[in-house]
């Protein structure tokens, strides 16, 4: 796979008649071909040189045009520079300050943004606007100029341990994080996703999630980027998904499960079928056996649902299908609850460290898709990478378990261990049966007090048309049949949880224990 810049062309330019990225807003698409794309990438990295961006430079990367986010990034690679991509939503002037970046790519909306709060002061020299760029906010650069066979400027190959690329974690439990990838790391992805999807010449990709937009065309996949709206991608209309789908006859979907959510309801409500899809990729947050179900309902028997298991500094670690995530959660094998992730991927290892006596402890992964380093922040590199014989290795803040056949389990976050009187709580294994529970959307397991003595809250969002009374009797039916449910000290119900802004499926956890201990004031200390 991809070992050097150069080659990030020489992938592209095979089939150059083949589609690379296909963009859908609003009922229109715009088709790029991936001989035009090499194009737009080899004219970019020429402006980008004569606009002063040089190897080595750091460059911010914002914006919500997959063509443009695709065609830069590329560019900044053959460049020698290196991109840097961070969530909208998130703590981007801290963000900045960790990175320190030379150069602020983006749209119009993006440079106001910078302007406005600071982004990026007093360390970015050079301000290249993308789109038509109605403000005077830095000076324009075209992506979509044609051009013929323009070379970009020979720049030395990177050293090999220099990043390629900077990609800023959530933030969903706790401060974003620029995680450094190398050409290695993304060779190392592009490898694990393609032995995940198998990808055949017809192939076409849908990208629920815009950074994936990044990676299709490498993997030789025709990319359908849809009209998501990547700041909360669940208010996203399911027309602007399902549509660009069923147009294009994608035949692998990867999304978050919010936005297969979105899919699948759509397909329930006005009994549409997906028969091109053969693969759907989850990922973002643990894939749902009811969502799997009502997935299944809408594609070919024969396809494939499988739900990934990663994170920013380490994607994907492992899968597991539908059929065997159901088979786990109706028998788990002894000694294991929460939610099944698989079997890791080949030449990943993953490792439990510090682990009790049930063998409970944190998940650690070593592999070719493992982030080295976070930039700039040698406090979080202390805690989570050391070396070991298989490289550097990661722990991911996950706890979980490996059963006697090598599979993941998944106990949740380290940081969302709740500690009672003499007891503590995983949250997986009691939001794992309390999802199961009928008429419930999701559970989340907070605690609420002082940290050694939290009282344990299950917060239940009910299916919208469950009555209140029934999804609270339900999710009790259940508790009274788990081992830790009498643990659980009080039940309430919250009509939408709060998620993180770049799935909108992972829970945020600090702000539903503060709703939760204001509703419960007086009963906890």
């Amino acid at each position: 796979m991809t070992t050097t810049a150069e080659d990030i062309a020489g992938r592209l330019a095979e089939r150059p008649d083949a589609i690379a990225l296909v963009e859908c807003r609003k009922g229109a698409s715009r088709t790029t071909r991936r001989g035009e794309l090499v194009r737009h990438c080899r004219r970019i990295a020429q402006d980008l040189s004569d606009a002063g961006v040089r190897p080595g430079h750091k460059a911010v990367v914002m914006t919500r045009d997959a063509h443009d986010l695709t065609a830069v990034s590329y560019a900044l690679v053959l460049l020698g520079a290196v991109p840097v991509l961070i969530e909208p939503r998130a703590e981007v002037g801290r963000c900045l300050q960790d990175i320190t970046p030379d150069v602020f790519v983006g749209e119009p909306l993006a440079h106001l943004g910078r302007r406005a709060l600071g982004w990026g002061r007093p360390h970015v020299r050079t301000a290249l606007v993308t789109g038509s760029a109605p403000l005077p906010v830095g000076r324009r650069l075209v992506t979509r100029r044609p051009a013929g066979g323009t070379p970009p400027p020979r720049v030395p190959e990177p050293d090999g341990d220099a990043p390629a690329l900077i990609a800023f974690t959530s933030g969903s439990t706790g401060r974003p994080k620029g995680a450094e990838y190398r050409l290695s790391t993304l060779a190392g992805q592009l490898d694990a996703l393609s032995t995940l999807m198998v990808p055949r010449p017809d192939d076409v990709l849908l990208a629920g999630f815009l950074p994936v937009a990044l990676l299709g065309p490498l993997l030789g996949l025709a990319t359908v980027a849809p009209a998501v709206n990547h700041l909360a991608p669940a208010r996203t209309s399911p027309e602007e998904v399902v549509g660009p789908l069923r147009e294009h006859r994608a035949s692998i979907v990867l999304a978050s499960p919010a936005v297969l959510t979105l899919i699948a309801r759509h397909c329930a409500r006005y009994g549409v079928t997906l028969p091109s899809v053969r693969q759907i990729l989850s990922f973002g947050a643990p894939l749902r056996t009811d969502l799997a179900d009502a997935l299944r309902r809408a594609v070919p028997g024969d396809a494939e649902i499988l739900s990934v298991y990663g994170a920013t500094e380490c994607l994907p670690v492992s899968a597991i299908g539908d059929h065997e995530l159901r088979a786990m959660r109706a028998a788990p094998p002894a000694g294991q609850s929460g939610t099944c992730l698989g079997r890791p991927l080949p030449r990943i290892r993953a490792r439990i460290l510090d682990a009790d006596a049930t063998g409970l402890g944190e998940i650690a992964v070593t592999g070719p898709t493992v982030s080295p380093a976070y930039h700039a922040r040698p406090d979080a590199d202390a805690l989570t990478k050391s070396d070991s014989d298989d490289g550097v290795l990661h722990r991911t803040g996950d706890l979980g378990r490996l059963d006697g056949e090598g599979r993941l389990w998944f106990q949740g976050r380290k940081a969302h261990l709740i500690s009672g009187a003499g007891f503590t709580l995983t949250t997986e294994d009691i939001e794992a049966a309390a999802d199961s529970a009928p008429g419930i959307r999701r559970t989340a397991l907070v605690g609420v007090g002082t940290a050694v003595c939290q009282l344990p809250v299950l917060c239940v969002e009910p299916v919208p048309s469950v009555p209140r009374a029934s999804a609270l009797e339900a999710v009790r039916t259940v508790l009274k049949g788990h081992p830790d449910g009498h643990r659980v000290g009080a039940v309430l119900i919250r009509t939408a949880f709060p998620t993180d802004p770049r799935h909108n499926s992972k829970i945020d956890r600090m702000r539903l224990a503060g709703w939760a201990a204001k509703r419960l004031r007086g009963r906890v200390r």
